[in-house]
């Protein structure tokens, strides 16, 4: 019998974090309590919870999956509905962050709630101990912290805080709950002043302050050199603090700077006094229109720190930074950028030294785990190198003596760590542990998680060139990988695939699509299309037009079980090898969308017939198939993309009974296992069907709404025609009457009408302004 189970949450504050964490919880499929204030309006007693729900729904990026999620959560005041925290399995206190308020929430959570019920705090600086620290035992075992960032939906970390009192398996189940049901990525905290992010992210920040208010350095100077350039976040260090708030992180510091005296930077927190002016007049970052940046009349603006004035960016030139750029590895080009002479280098000396200095420090007060240091800034502030890595990738031993050089005192961590032989943190899948000053294996980001990089350390592939692998993933289930730059489709990819088929035919059982990338698919690789069209070479053109369509296709036909496991942007022709594929384990966070028309194209890998074979296939007994059918059209014609896996099936690029993950780490295990129970359910591939088509009917009333789009100018006129070609394939061409054809019918239109954009003059048009500018042609 399991001793925890979590099905139903009541989040208590409705704020910006605690509607988000509600929000949150709905999209992992969870019953959700939302309480706050009870109002002063007699005919709405919880209007604070509604409104602050509505808010929620608003926002951009979206803390729903679906819109109609918001629905589902069962809103409440303190006042009339606390005795529905009877039911819950976890409640989540997200109010006010103020010690006596919150010791008196937990009263009365103590005095309700059922035995073993979890409690946590979202808190994001208290101490944890002190918030539960009159409850009974009961409570004080099952009472830990869970600080989610912002947005919660989005951002993978969580730390999770046990107290000394916090019973070991109601941690060790939070992680596995919060990995697998929420899909954040753990880090367990000691409870310690802003645990582990936000004390090492806000001391980076404010370390760099002074170098701006105080030095000669402007903002976007900093931010371009403290960015990718260096292994931190795109937002780097102004633009981060502009997108968390001013306020947020004025209060942070300020909040920080008493409770850390024994702290050697504890002075870094008390921030510059022209910071504080900036937070007084109101000029606290995006939520206001003005921060370090202002976007005024189209152009983002930066603050001039001696006028407080907005003022436009001008752009930091330095040979330095030319010859960093062409050095690819973000550690290599780290150690040349410190290393270099002049004020650049200097800057950014200083300003690792520091950071490596405080993050090594920081043990084993915060952690004893320089992982989790990492982890945390990598997966909290979306940096690419946690300061760890950057030890490495500067060199332990030379890094240390350069500090000891410049006078400095060395961390003890460092010194141990050299003392025992050990030269650097990470090394071939091991991490260096301080306990037992040895090197241990680097545990899983999430328990049972499955990687193509832990398939690549156990074998070699079984076949594998410039743009794709193929991996024994054991148990008879092989592994496709694509390789290519941004997942792009070309014609090496394409033609391997089906070849991999052959193979996956005679040595396993079933075979799963998938990669370690960011995104799954940026679809067919344009370039290439293009150079053969303007080289004449139109044969190549036809034959890669076949190809796609014949391995998309081939796919379902396949005599085993064909899983894809798409996450992130799945484009184009991504999406139609999900379509064709038997079963889809989608990451959460999958952004699917047949976009074509955005480079004069049509979906000719079978995407335009198999969604209007599902469109049809929702017929019951003698409904109108034409609202279907419009619906299809307008899918394919608007090239959307759906915000979510729960709305990818609204959009039929998912079946209702695709599988959807919270955990990106889990996806690849999840959909092994998947296609694992269809080979054990005796797994036959399906025979081919007829779909319905209306011919002239269908066709007649697409282009009536083509027209009407075109005469309000919503549409462009290449766009009409595009899109016409679309429609000439969704009714099965201009049959005078309705009938089923057989699939291969619909096939062969959809090739000669992409062959037919790609004579075009005005998509090779749209397909080489997307090439050169990333974005669609309207012509």
């Amino acid at each position: 019998m399991k001793k925890y189970s979590i099905r139903k949450v009541a989040v208590l504050g409705s704020g910006v974090m605690g509607s988000q964490i509600a929000a949150h919880c709905v999209n992992a499929g969870l019953d959700v309590i939302l309480l706050d204030l009870k109002s002063d309006d007699p005919d709405r007693p919880n209007k604070t919870a509604e409104e602050s729900l509505q808010k929620a729904s608003k926002m951009n990026p979206a803390p729903f999956a679906k819109p109609a999620f918001k629905d589902r959560i069962q809103v409440g005041n303190f006042e009339d509905d606390f005795d529905l925290l009877k039911e819950a399995d976890w409640i989540c206190e997200v109010i006010v962050e103020k010690m006596d308020i919150k010791k008196d929430m937990m009263a009365r959570i103590d005095k309700i709630r059922k035995p073993k019920t979890i409690v946590s705090s979202n808190t994001s600086g208290l101490p944890i101990s002190e918030i539960g620290e009159d409850c009974s035992e009961e409570f004080k075992t099952h009472f830990l912290g869970t600080h989610f960032f912002n947005p919660p939906r989005y951002m993978k970390l969580l730390e999770v805080i046990p107290t000394d009192s916090t019973a070991s398996d109601v941690s060790q189940y939070m992680r596995r709950f919060c990995e697998q049901v929420l899909g954040k990525g753990v880090v367990i905290c000691n409870d310690t002043p802003n645990f582990i992010a936000n004390r090492v992210g806000i001391f980076s920040i404010a370390n760099i302050m002074p170098y701006f208010f105080y030095g000669d350095f402007r903002a976007e100077d900093i931010d371009l050199l403290t960015g990718t350039i260096s292994g931190y976040s795109k937002a780097a260090t102004f633009r981060t603090a502009d997108m968390a708030g001013l306020d947020v992180t004025n209060h942070v510091a300020k909040n920080l700077y008493p409770s850390i005296p024994d702290d050697e930077m504890q002075e870094t927190f008390n921030l510059p006094d022209k910071f504080e002016e900036m937070v007084e007049n109101g000029m606290i970052g995006n939520k206001a229109g003005k921060g370090f940046y202002s976007k005024q009349d189209g152009e983002y603006l930066v603050i001039n720190p001696e006028s407080m004035e907005y003022e436009s960016q001008q752009t930091l030139e330095d040979p330095v930074l030319e010859d960093a750029r062409k050095i690819k590895d973000t550690s290599k080009r780290l150690k040349f950028l410190v290393n270099s002479d002049g004020k650049i280098g200097d800057f950014l000396w200083n300003v690792q030294r520091d950071l490596l200095m405080y993050a090594a420090n920081r043990i084993p007060e915060i952690t004893d785990s320089p992982l989790s240091i990492d982890r945390a800034m990598q997966w909290g502030f979306n940096w690419e190198m946690g300061p760890f890595e950057r030890w490495d990738a500067l060199g332990v031993k030379e890094t240390a003596e350069r500090i000891q050089k410049e006078g400095k005192e060395v961390p003890p961590l460092i010194t141990e760590m050299l003392d025992a032989g050990i030269h650097s943190f990470y090394d071939d899948g091991e991490v260096y542990h301080p306990g037992s000053k040895t090197m241990v294996d680097i545990p899983p980001e999430a328990e049972g998680e499955l990687k193509v990089s832990h398939l690549r350390k156990q074998n070699v592939p079984v076949i594998e060139n410039d743009s794709v692998a193929l991996h024994d993933m054991e148990d008879g289930v092989a592994l496709f990988e694509f390789k290519t730059k941004n997942a792009t489709l070309g014609g090496e990819l394409v033609q391997s695939l089906y070849k991999a088929l052959d193979k996956v035919k005679h040595d396993f059982q079933a075979l799963v699509i998938s990669h370690d990338g960011d995104n799954f698919a940026f679809g067919a690789n344009l370039k290439e299309a293009l150079v053969a069209k303007q080289n004449d070479d139109w044969d190549s053109v036809v034959d890669a037009v076949n190809n796609f369509q014949k391995t998309a296709v081939a796919l379902r036909y396949a005599p085993f079980p064909v899983v894809a496991a798409p996450f992130g942007k799945t484009l184009g022709g991504g999406v139609e090898f999900c379509l064709y594929s038997d079963k889809v384990v989608a990451h959460h966070e999958t952004y699917m969308g047949l976009v074509e028309i955005g480079v004069g194209l049509i979906p000719a890998g079978g995407g335009t017939t198999e969604l209007l074979r599902r469109a049809m296939n929702k017929l019951e007994g003698e409904a109108d198939p034409l609202p279907f059918i419009r619906e299809v059209f307008k899918t394919i014609g608007m090239a959307k993309v759906s915000e979510s896996a729960h709305l990818a099936k609204e959009l039929g690029y998912l079946r209702p009974s695709d599988t959807i993950v919270m955990n990106r780490d889990l996806l690849i295990k999840t959909a092994k296992q998947e296609a694992l129970n269809l080979v054990h359910a005796g797994y036959r591939s399906p025979a081919e069907t007829s779909i319905k088509v209306l011919g002239k009917t269908a066709l007649a009333a697409m282009k009536l709404m083509l027209h009407v789009m075109h005469e309000g100018n919503y549409i462009t006129d290449y766009d009409k025609v595009v899109a016409e070609r679309v429609a000439y394939v969704l009714a099965g061409g201009d049959l005078s009457e309705a009938q089923e054809v057989p699939e291969s019918y619909l096939l062969k239109l959809e090739r000669e009408a992409i062959l037919e954009c790609l004579q075009d003059e005005r998509t090779l048009d749209r397909m080489e302004h997307m090439l050169k500018k990333g974005k669609p042609l309207r012509n």
